[in-house]
Formats: C-alpha cells, structure tokens, sequence
C-alpha cells in the first residue's frame, strides 16, 4: 500500500511538471527545397524557411534536453534509447532538408552563371 501512494504521488508530480513544461509535437512541418529554381528570391524564400524550420528544431531539441535531466533517471533504457532515436531522425532529417537546399543553391548558380 505504501508503494502505491508514493507511486501515485510521483506519477502526479511528474504529470504536473510535464504539462508545465510540455514541449508539444516536434516541428514534422518541413518547407519544400525546390530542385530547379527560377529566380534568387525563390532561393531566398526556401532559405528563410530552412532556417525558420531548424531554428524550431532547435528549441524542439533544447526543451527535450531539459525535460530528459528531470526525467532521465526515471525512464527506463528502452525509453531513454526510444527517446534519442527521435531526436536523431529529427535532426537528420533537418540535415537533410539543409543539404537539399545546399544543392538548389548550387544548380541555381550553375544555371545563372552559364555552365
């Protein structure tokens, strides 16, 4: 009985403290790299986005690190592991976001200067 109550009281506490703290869903709404773009400000405009998407990214990535130093010692291997997995498809995923608008910069270029 005693294990109960003082399970129900941490459950309740780390409840609390996580809507207090809820970081929401991880930023999936990636912006489209065009593959051949016709003018710089389209370039422009899919480089603000990459770099308005990362930067959610980041907070994204930066609010589960501050949850996982509360939580940590409370989650078991399986979650801690589960847990790092989507961060790294996250981020990965922003690299490659990040390295397709690498790519669109570079065509573009080539097909400006005549190459």
């Amino acid at each position: 009985m005693k294990k109960l109550g003082l399970s129900l009281i941490m459950a309740a506490a780390m409840t609390t403290t996580a809507i207090a703290e809820d970081c929401g869903e991880p930023p999936l709404d990636q912006p489209t790299v065009p593959e051949t773009a016709q003018s710089a400000d389209e370039i422009r405009t899919a480089r603000d986005a990459v770099l308005a998407y990362s930067g959610e990214v980041d907070k994204y990535i930066e609010c589960m690190d501050k949850r996982m130093a509360k939580f940590g010692p409370y989650m078991t291997k399986e979650q801690i592991a589960r847990r790092q997995d989507d961060l790294n498809d996250l981020h990965n995923s922003r690299r490659d976001l990040q390295l397709a608008l690498n790519d669109a910069i570079r065509s573009y270029r080539r097909q400006t200067s005549g190459r």
